[in-house]
């Protein structure tokens, strides 16, 4: 692989397309966004925020408007309005008019000003040359650079360390990527960036009392009629018995009021385990399939369900055990935040929190706890048969009573009291049963909710050091850097010995996370980076796959081709809206790699612009460069460098031209 004669080898076996694992839209960052208004100092930190971010493009527009129709101008605007019209471009891709925005910026700055030094070095990098001793004053001027400045040199002016500086000047990148890519504690936070913004603890809320009009109705007329014929047949026994009957009558009126209540707690809670058991003992239906909302849920549950599997348990007797309460968790999370078409990610740290949780009481035992807490004591149901037994007998005694003065009248009176009490108390029971199951509904509500809105701010609280966007551009600078010195090592090449270089980056498949603040480019959890070294003796192509969060490259190809290998170069965008580099050898299929995704759907609370996020994507991802690099040695060969070299004079000596213009 290291021959510099070799065939061409195909690096696309792992470019297949899978679907995004998550995504995330952090919409409540500013650091790329402006007012409805902005002055020239924040459209100028916006500018600067963008190069800093990797968007050049953006950033020369910002810069642009602050500096030259603004009249926002001072040393440091200066500073970045030139690295922002270098940045990531040779001298042939800077537009005429574009250099000539230099000439416009006769600012009276001070000899002595710590831009003034800074941009005069820019000017030393564009043309000094190594044979001149040039170098020797870079890295001097260098050192002389705040830490800020020499941080964005060395990151925006990389195109022209090729030829400008030796091995000692990009020893000093290296270093400082080097000691800036673990820097802020990038191994505890950088996963969090990923993470989208949670959604708020929910909970299913309890149904409302359901009392027909008609049961008020009939509870009404049964216990009025219940009343008159009570206090007939109550009146009539106490001509007869007296005292007694009015003990009795007050013994029927206590035996049936305790036999309602203890029956009230009797058939709320069986309903209530029966209700229970409906829903934690049936049998699961089949997960969904596709990429709605219902389907992410399913997912995330089988996911941590099987992650989650209880030390030394059977797995498949975890899963077959808890199939019910699996669903009936999945199907309240899908209610309560479906509506509001939230993205799943969004609610995966409820799904965590409800699994572990399901996955704690398993172990311990008391998952299904709720059986013993709506048993039905058999002091209750000996209340109830007892009080009813006791209404009975007063209810005959009163009957008794009343037949030694009026028979005739009394039995008939009894007959319909019976039915009257009867249907009076079947009909308040299921009225006192309704309202004590929303009460018990409520209360557990209100424990569950307080459970998840705890989770809730503990899940927050962890993602409070979320890092910015700017730090993840500059962790990635840093791993780029850091893949540099690795090629360099790996082909033992000293810098003079690499004549051009570029980098493709792209999102490694098959499967990753992404997220993005607004108005910036997706930012992956793992890439795919293809680095392209020409020397003399052809290219040598270096592609690793980046884990991001961990900052290490897992895996890595190397293979070097002749320069006349080349046949094409080209970024196709295909029917779905993905962008994909194509490299085209004269042996060997075609080296193809997706550098962005398709435009995701627009909805509340997610991407509220998924064709420019693609756009702003492609920007960072080093294409225009690498196919400027790319498509010359296509077209040209291995002249093409010699050729770039006179091409670049005359853009050469009218940026130096427009630089020093600025202390005319």
């Amino acid at each position: 692989m290291n021959d510099s004669h070799s065939t061409p080898t195909n690096l696309a076996t792992d470019s297949a397309n899978v679907a995004v694992q998550a995504e995330a839209i952090h919409g409540s960052v500013t650091v790329y966004q402006m007012k409805a208004a902005p002055s020239p100092q924040e459209t100028f930190k916006v500018g600067l925020n963008s190069l800093r971010g990797g968007m050049a493009q953006e950033a020369r527009e910002h810069i642009r408007d602050a500096v030259i129709l603004r009249d926002y101008v001072n040393g440091r605007s200066c500073f970045y309005l030139l690295l922002a019209l270098l940045s990531g471009r040779t001298l042939q891709q800077v537009p005429p008019n574009e250099i000539a925005m230099l000439r416009c910026v006769r600012s009276a700055l001070k000899d002595d000003d710590e831009w003034t030094d800074a941009i005069k070095l820019v000017d030393h990098l564009l043309t000094s040359r190594p044979t001149e001793g040039g170098a020797a004053d870079v890295e001097k001027e260098l050192q002389e650079l705040t830490d800020e400045q020499r941080n964005d040199v060395l990151q925006h002016m990389e195109m022209f360390l090729d030829s400008s500086a030796e091995d000692a000047l990009w020893a000093r990148a290296f270093d400082e990527a080097r000691s800036d890519r673990w820097a802020k504690d990038r191994l505890r936070r950088a996963w969090k960036f990923f993470q989208p913004e949670p959604a708020g603890a929910r909970v299913r809320p309890a149904d409302p009392v359901r009392i027909r009009p008609g049961t008020w109705t009939g509870a009404t007329v049964t216990t009025a009629l219940a009343l008159v014929t009570v206090g007939f047949i109550g009146a009539t026994a106490w001509q007869h018995a007296g005292t007694a009957a009015v003990s009795a009558l007050l013994a029927l009126a206590a035996g049936c009021y305790a036999s309602v209540r203890s029956g009230v707690e009797w058939r709320c809670r069986k309903e209530r385990r029966q209700a229970k058991d409906r829903e934690y003992l049936r049998r699961p239906a089949a997960t969904t399939s596709g990429d709605g909302f219902a389907s992410k849920i399913d997912r995330q549950f089988d996911h941590y369900f099987a992650l989650y599997t209880p030390r030394g348990a059977d797995r498949a007797q975890w899963l077959s055990e808890t199939a019910g309460v699996r669903r009936a968790l999945r199907d309240e999370v899908v209610t309560i935040y479906r509506e509001s078409t939230v993205n799943a990610k969004r609610v995966a740290w409820l799904t965590r929190y409800l699994v572990a949780d399901v996955a704690r009481r398993w172990q311990a035992g008391t998952l299904w706890d709720y059986r013993k807490e709506t048993r039905v004591p058999m002091l209750v149901k000996g209340m109830c048969v007892l009080a009813a037994m006791a209404a009975a007998v007063a209810g005959a005694f009163l009957v008794w009573s009343g037949a030694h003065v009026r028979p005739f009248q009394v039995s008939p009176a009894a007959l319909a009291a019976v039915a009257l009490v009867w249907s009076a108390a079947r009909v308040w029971l299921r009225i006192a049963a309704e309202y004590r199951r929303h009460s018990v509904d409520e209360a557990e509500k209100k424990s569950l909710l307080a459970g998840r809105q705890a989770a809730f701010d503990r899940w927050k609280r962890r993602l409070a050091d979320r890092p910015d966007d700017l730090e993840m551009a500059r962790w990635l600078e840093c791993d780029r850097k850091a893949l540099m010195e690795e090629a360099m090592g790996l082909y033992r090449l000293k810098r003079h010995d690499v004549l051009a270089h570029a980098f493709i980056e792209a999102p490694a498949t098959p499967s990753y996370d992404r997220a993005r603040v607004e108005k910036g480019p997706w930012r992956y959890s793992k890439y795919k980076i293809l680095l392209f070294l020409l020397t003399k003796d052809g290219v040598r192509q270096l592609t690793v796959h980046l884990d991001f969060r961990k900052a290490t490259f897992p895996s890595r190809a190397r293979t070097n081709y002749r320069y006349d290998a080349f046949t094409s170069v080209q970024v196709a965008e295909t029917d779905n809206g993905e962008n994909v580099f194509e490299l085209t050898l004269t042996n060997g299929d075609p080296i193809r790699v997706k550098v962005t995704d398709p435009p995701t759907d627009v909805t509340e609370n997610e991407d509220k612009d998924p064709q420019g996020a693609s756009q702003v994507t492609l920007g960072t991802a080093g294409l225009d460069n690498a196919l400027h690099v790319l498509e010359g040695v296509a077209a040209e060969g291995k002249e093409w460098i010699v050729f770039e070299r006179q091409r670049e004079k005359v853009p050469l000596a009218e940026v130096s031209k427009a630089v020093n213009a600025i202390f005319a």
